[in-house]
Order: structure tokens, then sequence, then C-alpha cells
């Protein structure tokens, strides 16, 4: 099963491993932002300066911002390291083989586009 965040060993703020999650969602360092850089004109962008994933691009729920093709969806909406959405999970869909299998094959990495 996932370690989305309906499992109980989701990590949580404050425990530890949770510092892990200080990446953008390219797992890289995100890029500054501030209220000074704002006044500059330089707009806030949730792809390279919201830092809560870690350095392989996944969030604590386990899920990318991206789909399986790379598209960029928003924060918690992509697929897991299995290469599944969380809709998948709770409605079974794209879900066809068995429960000995499933979760058997971990995606070694994915096309994010930029």
């Amino acid at each position: 099963m996932s370690t989305g965040k309906y499992s109980p060993i989701c990590p949580h703020a404050g425990e530890p491993g949770w510092d892990a999650y200080k990446f953008n969602c390219y797992g890289e360092t995100p890029a500054e932002w501030s209220k000074e850089i704002a006044e500059t004109g330089v707009e806030y962008d949730q792809k390279t300066m919201f830092d809560s994933y870690d350095d392989e691009g996944f969030d604590s729920y386990g899920y990318s911002a991206f789909d399986a093709h790379g598209t960029y969806l928003g924060i918690g909406s992509g697929i897991d390291r299995y290469g599944y959405t969380e809709m998948d999970y709770l409605t079974g869909g794209d879900l066809h083989c068995d429960v000995q299998s499933y979760g058997s094959e971990i995606l070694s990495s994915f096309i994010r586009t930029r």
C-alpha cells in the first residue's frame, strides 16, 4: 500500500526524518523568494520555490507533483513511486494486478517537464 496521507507510516512535522522534505518538486534546492524579491517583480513559482519534497521530488505523502507523462499537476496531485495516483488507490482505478504483485515495481525515474 502507498505511504499516502492515509497511511499510519506517513511522516509528520517534527518527527525524525521530516527534515528530508526541504527540496522543490524537482528534488533540487528551492529558489529563494522573499518580500524584497517580490517587490522587484519576481512572482512566486510553486514548482521551483515550494520546499516540501525529498531529494527525489516526492512529498511526505509519497506523491510527486507530476503525472506519469511529466506534466506538472500541483502539490500532491501526481504519481507515487509506483506510478499510481492517490485516486487510483482510493477507487482501485488502473490497478490491474493481484495483491501479491502490487507495488513490486518501483519507478526508477520519470521525466519532469519544466
